[in-house]
């Protein structure tokens, strides 16, 4: 990871990831709420490690990890580290990732999450 923190939400996917359809779902509902966000690939295996990376790079304190086996989890930076508060296989619908991206954007605004495409 750079050295310089973004100001906006971090995806981190594992650079084995295939199911880009699914990444630009999640950035929709990113932009849906306006926050900025940016996608960085690292050869990181494990879903926790990823999202923690990607709290890590991100001012807002707020990211994203996507595994190679299109599991996604929403982390905060000052969550227990390992603990997602959100997780996810990306194989359901389109709609569920989109609810991540914009769970991920709520979580910046401080306003309440949309249910229905989060825990799973």
């Amino acid at each position: 990871m750079d050295e310089r923190k973004n100001i906006c939400v971090v995806i981190c996917v594992n650079e084995k990831m295939t199911a880009q359809e699914k990444i630009k779902e999640i950035t929709y509902g990113i932009e849906e709420e306006g926050i900025p966000w940016i996608i960085r690939y690292s050869d990181e295996s494990r879903l926790e490690d990823l999202a923690h990376l990607a709290s890590k790079d991100s001012q807002l304190d707020v990211g994203i990890g996507v595994d190679e086996s299109a599991f996604a989890g929403l982390y905060h930076d000052k969550l227990p580290e390992g603990h997602l508060l959100f997780r996810q296989k990306l194989s359901y619908t389109l709609e569920e990732a989109r609810s991540l991206g914009v769970n991920a954007a709520r979580m910046v605004k401080g306003i309440p999450f949309r249910m229905g495409g989060g825990n799973g």
